[in-house]
């Protein structure tokens, strides 16, 4: 079975990627610095949903790959939503830069730019907060 083009890219219409930015604090020995953490290309957000939302919304520490970070070191988060994968986007606007810029474009490039990224934080915790408020107990 063969795809055409057109149908391959309606398919992807379909798909979201979620990106995961994080700012902390940074302790290392006396220094207090930042550092950013981002978790790219996101198709399935529900183990994301229990690991790191959740607990974010709660005030709460989050769960990463290789290490915990607790709610207090957490500056910043946000979650981005592209309809390609980030290295896509970046190579699509690095080919429209002129040949001889030394310009390089990054994902933080793409995130700000609002015809390719949204940002879908907000949505995120209100729906968070909805679904807590209707917790009640059915009678």
């Amino acid at each position: 079975m063969v795809l055409d083009e057109s149908n391959e890219q309606a398919m992807e219409i379909d798909v979201s990627y979620y990106h995961i930015l994080i700012e902390v604090n940074d302790l290392i020995s006396t220094i207090e610095q930042t550092r950013d953490i981002e978790i790219l290309d996101i198709i399935e957000i529900q183990p994301y949903l229990h690991s790191i939302l959740l607990p974010y919304f709660n005030e709460q520490e989050i769960e990463l790959e290789d290490e915990n970070i607790e709610f207090k070191d957490i500056l910043h988060l946000e979650v981005k939503q592209t309809l390609l994968p980030i290295e896509h986007l970046i190579e699509e606007e690095q080919k429209l830069l002129p040949s001889d810029t030394d310009v390089t474009i990054t994902a933080y490039e793409i995130f700000n730019d609002r015809e390719l990224s949204q940002d879908v934080t907000t949505v995120i915790m209100d729906i968070l907060e909805a679904v807590k408020l209707d917790q009640s107990p059915i009678e």
